[in-house]
């Protein structure tokens, strides 16, 4: 009778093999980026509740350990992001001729996109209106 699970593997198994781990990174990435926008979504709580919750809110976010969280927060994100786009040209292929498009075309259009949107979002919210 063959056996019916699989071989157990030691705890940790992912932290030996590189590849392994930044897929891990990258999961933790999307797991941190969900967490950042509860963040964002609560500074627009303070700032419906009126200018002294707000302010009380940003001085909080402006200490050294909150900076500090919030600096190895943008690497996750960062992280997520760029993966993501690297792989969503091989999963999802993007057909335009024959052929699907190799998927570092598809990274450099998703970069490109990405910073146009994100320099639209800092206009609106520094310079625009």
């Amino acid at each position: 009778m063959p056996n019916e699970y699989p071989a157990r593997r030691r705890s940790g198994w992912w932290l030996r093999n590189p590849r392994y781990f930044m897929f891990q990174m990258r999961e933790i990435g999307g797991v941190v980026s969900a967490l950042y926008g509860l963040v964002l979504l609560n500074l627009l709580m303070q700032l419906s509740a009126g200018e002294s919750a707000y302010n009380s809110f940003l001085t909080t976010l402006r200490t050294p350990p909150v900076l500090y969280l919030n600096l190895v927060f943008f690497g996750f994100v960062v992280w997520h992001a760029i993966t993501w786009f690297m792989l969503i040209g091989k999963a999802q292929p993007i057909r335009l001729t024959r052929e699907p498009l190799p998927w570092k075309i598809v990274f450099g259009i998703n970069l490109i996109l990405w910073f146009v949107v994100s320099g639209a979002v800092v206009y609106l919210i520094f310079g625009g209106m």
